[in-house]
């Protein structure tokens, strides 16, 4: 281990560099440290453009700030329709008040 730590700090930038994925076709990969210990290192991975779209999606919404912000959103939409409600009920009474005042 220690003499491919020494091989990897000889080496120059440009072969540095080729380490390093090259992005082709729009995708991301997940490379192991050149230097970790560990044993199991996993293999580069494509991860797609779409699927990292969708991973910071669900992290984004489940912060705790947008949590709370769709939440007032829906109490908002509620205590809206409740009044809604409330009017036309109020408009149906008044209606059978007169209509009962009438005859």
């Amino acid at each position: 281990m220690a003499q491919q730590r020494r091989a990897q700090r000889k080496e120059t930038p440009g072969q540095k560099q080729s380490l390093l994925p090259v992005r082709a076709n729009k995708k991301q990969f997940t490379v192991p440290h050149p230097l970790s210990d560990n044993l199991f290192k996993p293999k580069e991975r494509c991860i797609s453009e779409k699927e990292m779209h969708m991973r910071s999606k669900r992290i984004y919404n489940n912060l705790p700030e947008v949590k709370k912000k769709k939440e007032e959103q829906r109490k908002r939409l509620i205590l809206q329709s409740n009044r809604l409600r409330a009017e036309v009920f109020k408009k149906q009474l008044l209606d059978q008040l007169l209509q009962r005042n009438a005859v």
